[in-house]
């Protein structure tokens, strides 16, 4: 039997969704996550295999990796293709949308030989890289073999209290997510538009015009254009730390499982 789960709102918005519990799965990384094209969903299992999921929360093939290093980062919004990024080798993996290597990419082969500690898929095939030892936003691009474009952060952020967590490119901005100090806009030039001071977030997700994130026992959505937000409460003892949502599925993590919803 099915357990029913109303989250409700905190704040004064419109009707909330009403989440209907299916199951929980084990996974191994709580931040090694993204949403896809078709409302599909990429994890890592316990066995760090990259897991996709369809609309519907089930399997629809995995990648296992040929190594025992950890995936950092997994980037699956492109539909063509899927990134996943092994920070400990600062090594960049292409896979197609069946989970098939397309090419794995070594930065020290393009004299990029600092520590890149977020990497992202960007619109032109490119790559976004965060570089914390220059501490600078670049772009890789793969067919000029060469960074075209080069943000350097000291007049962006404080270079003592930066915690960056992750980098993602969404509808023509990129944003850079620092635990510390907020989320960091550029437009696909790397040129600094704004900084969202939402602080204390491992990971962001995206759904429509909405930024999503989970602080303090609370799933936060983010109107990125109306600048509004609305929250909605978890239910007395789940402590959720980050979140997956597609139209029809919330995939809500903490620790080495995610509880599965509908809604």
């Amino acid at each position: 039997m099915l357990c029913l789960l109303l989250l409700t709102a905190v704040t004064s918005v419109a009707q909330q969704p009403e989440a209907t519990y299916i199951r929980t799965i084990a996974v191994g990384s709580s931040t090694a996550i993204s949403t896809g094209t078709n409302n599909a969903v990429y994890l890592l299992n316990p066995r760090r295999n990259i897991v996709q999921l369809d609309s519907l929360g089930r399997l629809v093939t995995l990648y296992s990796p040929t190594s025992n290093a950890r995936i950092t980062t997994i980037d699956a919004w492109n539909p063509m293709k899927v990134l996943a990024f092994y920070a400990d080798r600062q090594e960049l993996l292409l896979l197609d949308r069946f989970l098939t290597p397309i090419t794995s990419v070594a930065l020290a082969d393009f004299e990029i030989n600092n520590t890149v500690k977020a990497a992202a898929l960007a619109a032109d095939d490119g790559f976004w890289l965060f570089d914390e030892t220059d501490f600078k936003l670049s772009k890789l691009d793969l067919r000029l073999r060469k960074v075209t474009i080069e943000t350097p952060l000291n007049l962006v952020m404080d270079r003592n209290k930066f915690d960056i967590r992750m980098l993602r490119e969404y509808q023509n901005q990129v944003y850079l997510l620092d635990y510390n100090s907020g989320i960091y806009v550029f437009d696909n030039l790397g040129n600094y538009k704004q900084r969202l001071p939402l602080t204390g977030i491992s990971y962001i997700g995206f759904l429509n015009d909405e930024l999503y994130f989970v602080k303090e026992v609370n799933l936060h959505f983010y109107d990125l254009y109306k600048h509004e937000q609305r929250t909605i409460a978890f239910p007395e003892g789940k402590n959720y730390t980050t979140a997956l949502a597609t139209k029809n599925r919330l995939y809500l993590f903490s620790g080495k499982a995610a509880d599965v919803y509908s809604w």
